[in-house]
């Protein structure tokens, strides 16, 4: 089963969504999230499973419909502020499609004091087949909290995420967004700050138009699973980030998100393992992490700007 999964088109019970997550570890961090302690490993996982009670259930599927492995791209939307609850959810019998090509809102849910705004997005934004159906494009997903201005979009790709905020901006009747950029006024010093372990992988965009090199690439001399052996600490990554005629163009890394979920292996707090990238205000988780997570990481991203 794909996530995230669009409620209109998909009544799979909480059972199954849990079932076909894809790992062992995505089910215990689901759990986790959800505060159901109970053993994935064991071979009763399935009928424990099936004797929680609905409100367990219902907890758990709110950690996984609308999360999973994918990129965040994030946008500044000052109207966003105007948008109440009631408001943003009210609409959903107005729902209607733009165009017979372009991207749709399927329905807006209120959860985990968020608002959910589930799309149906043509791949990379636009859809130039009459051949394709409306079910066989991907279901995207756009959230924000209430009186603040960050849109978080869950897509694929750059096409399909502003594809999604073009849907969402027509639905809540605004007209101007903004993608972030992490390298703006001191953000990407404050979001490090705030919740970088360290980066393995450095991408920098050389910006000086007589040089004939365009990118330098970095990686830690000693990766390590579960650890980072920070290349920022490295002198002559230290020069190259401080010249003015390089830019930091995407990191690999670990984060860390002040939740409860745990590592499997170590019983430690869970640090993502994620690719920023820094002009174009995009994250992209490289495991599957629950819902919990997500939040706090916008949230983050928010008290950064």
């Amino acid at each position: 089963m794909d996530l995230p999964i669009d409620p209109t088109q998909n009544d799979a019970s909480p059972q199954e969504l849990i079932r076909d997550l894809p790992s062992q570890a995505a089910r215990r961090r689901v759990l986790q999230a959800a505060d159901i302690p109970i053993d994935v490993d064991d071979r009763s996982f399935a009928d424990t499973l099936d004797e929680l009670s609905q409100i367990e259930l219902r907890r758990a599927a709110s950690q996984l419909r609308f999360a999973g492995d994918q990129t965040v791209y994030y946008y500044k939307i000052d109207g966003l502020r105007q948008v109440s609850p009631d408001g943003a959810t009210g609409q959903v019998g107005d729902v209607g499609s733009p165009g017979a090509y372009g991207p749709e809102v399927q329905t807006a849910i209120r959860d985990h004091d968020r608002i959910y705004v589930v799309c149906n997005v043509p791949d990379t934004g636009s859809q130039t087949q009459l051949t394709i159906s409306k079910e066989t494009r991907p279901t995207t997903v756009a959230t924000f909290k209430p009186r603040t201005q960050l849109l978080a979009v869950r897509a694929s790709d750059d096409g399909t995420a502003d594809a999604t905020l073009q849907a969402v901006l027509s639905y809540l009747g605004l007209d101007d967004a903004t993608r972030i950029s992490f390298l703006d006024t001191g953000f990407r010093g404050r979001f490090e700050d705030a919740c970088v372990d360290g980066y393995s992988t450095l991408r920098l965009r050389n910006t000086n138009p007589r040089d004939s090199s365009r990118e330098i690439e970095v990686r830690s001399k000693d990766p390590e699973a579960g650890t980072v052996t920070d290349v920022r600490t490295d002198a002559i990554v230290e020069d190259l980030l401080q010249r003015g005629d390089t830019e930091l163009n995407a990191a690999s890394g670990l984060v860390t998100v002040p939740t409860d979920v745990r590592s499997m292996e170590h019983g430690e707090p869970l640090h993502p393992r994620v690719t920023i990238g820094f002009p174009d205000g995009w994250v992209a988780f490289e495991q599957f992490v629950p819902e919990q997570i997500l939040i706090e990481f916008d949230d983050l991203v928010r008290d950064s700007l």
